[in-house]
């Protein structure tokens, strides 16, 4: 084995010695705050009497970083914009007042009227009646929902 051969062995080792020690990690890490957030939404949806139905998907992991995917069927008697601003208020709501907002997560919302859902697997070629990301401005966020938690 050639000098230069192990010299590029012990600053590799090194490099990665020090990644592990300083908390770095080449794997996005499980967050149960933003676990419970999901689920404290889907919750939240289904006290909701417009609502029929509502899940989460939380997705972590080299490849994809940190999703909060969340979806909501709608009543068809009930859809409605107005039913869709409501139910992303809540979803906003419980995001400001979670712990998971301070986490570079990106969370989408999209709501289906129950008379036009899409085919289990194929959720993205169906016609949502609104979607959109999650979050608010400071100020509104303060004005609308109170200080944010601390962790």
């Amino acid at each position: 084995m050639t000098v230069s051969r192990r010299m590029t062995g012990v600053v590799g080792a090194v490099f990665l010695l020090i990644g592990l020690l300083t908390g770095c990690n080449v794997f996005v890490q499980y967050h149960e705050d933003v676990d419970e957030l999901g689920k404290k939404i889907v919750a939240d949806w289904k006290e909701q009497p417009e609502v029929a139905d509502a899940r989460y998907e939380y997705v972590h992991g080299i490849d994809s970083g940190q999703q909060l995917n969340l979806k909501v069927i709608v009543r068809a008697e009930s859809a409605s914009n107005e039913v869709v601003d409501k139910l992303k208020d809540i979803a906003n709501r419980d995001y400001w007042q979670s712990t998971a907002y301070d986490r570079e997560i990106s969370p989408q919302f999209v709501a289906y009227s129950s008379d036009k859902l899409p085919v289990e697997g194929k959720w993205e070629l169906a016609s949502p009646i609104g979607k959109g990301g999650l979050g608010v401005p400071e100020k509104v966020g303060l004005e609308k929902y109170g200080p944010r938690p601390t962790r």
